[in-house]
């Protein structure tokens, strides 16, 4: 009888070890599992990033492709409408005279066509207008932005308020960081709604022990959902269903970063919202 206890308790023995070994194994299967589910998670996360890079790298290039021969193609006729008030000046001769506010007229409109065009292949074409520096100057990169939105400023009769304090100059090149304020500005606009105040300024601005130089762009808009703020610069995220692609705040965030910078947003009170780009000097 005590043999057979004493066998009956190492098969007990063997078959706890078993059952142990087995749920060791199947423990390491789990963890396999869960590890290769993970894995192929972040996989499908890696791959749909890099086909969002790619959607948005060539829309962008569309978008360059696009800007850089309707600004050529306007070149052409202003080219000619200068030609002609250049002749009739010299057929006219003294009696230009008497029309000469006209003619000037017609000369400052041709300048200010020129600078809009000038600033539309910059902001199709950054790279062509960079300098080896790759440096720009805040104050002028403003100044320049309000050229090109200036016809939907007036428009909608937004007022503008501008405070540029002098900066020093800061490491993105001048076509990138001019899209990426023409792009917040419009934004801005179109939370306006055609009416409201749009106030840009720019101030020295260290972050984290680094001296660098801030650009705010703030508006009196509708703001942004508490529970989407955190989730503004994703691409695709946009409130204008049907009118827009979503992907400007995301780019506009991946040009700043590359370039050692950073975008936040805030929401102001009673209303609006302001985003506030950083940069190194």
């Amino acid at each position: 009888m005590l043999n057979l206890i004493n066998k009956l308790g190492d098969g007990f023995n063997h078959a706890d070890k078993q059952l142990l070994s087995m749920a060791s194994d199947m423990v390491a299967i789990a963890i396999g599992n869960a590890r290769l589910h993970t894995r192929t998670v972040t996989l499908m996360d890696e791959r749909q990033r890099l086909n969002r890079y790619a959607v948005q790298t060539e829309r962008l290039a569309t978008v360059g492709r696009l800007t850089a021969s309707l600004a050529h193609e306007i070149n052409n006729p202003v080219a000619v409408i200068q030609g002609n008030i250049d002749v009739i000046r010299t057929f006219l001769g003294k009696q230009a005279a008497d029309i000469s506010t006209e003619l000037n007229l017609i000369d400052q409109q041709v300048l200010r066509i020129d600078a809009i065009v000038g600033k539309l292949l910059q902001f199709a074409r950054p790279s062509e207008f960079g300098t080896f520096e790759e440096t720009s100057n805040l104050g002028q990169i403003v100044k320049d932005s309000l050229v090109l939105v200036n016809h939907v400023i007036l428009k909608d009769g937004i007022e503008i308020v501008c405070d540029i304090t002098e900066c020093p100059d800061v490491k993105i090149s001048s076509g990138e960081l001019q899209q990426v304020v023409v792009n917040l500005i419009m934004n801005s606009l179109q939370a306006m709604t055609g009416q409201g105040v749009l106030t840009i300024s720019s101030h020295p601005c260290d972050r984290n022990g680094i001296a660098g130089a801030s650009i705010i762009v703030a508006d009196t808009g509708t703001g942004i959902p508490p529970d989407k703020i955190k989730t503004v610069f994703d691409p695709f995220y946009t409130t204008k269903l049907g009118d827009g692609t979503g992907l400007g705040l995301s780019i506009s965030q991946t040009l700043i970063q590359t370039a050692g910078g950073l975008i936040t947003v805030r929401n102001l009170s009673p209303v609006g919202a302001a985003f506030t780009v950083w940069l190194p000097v």
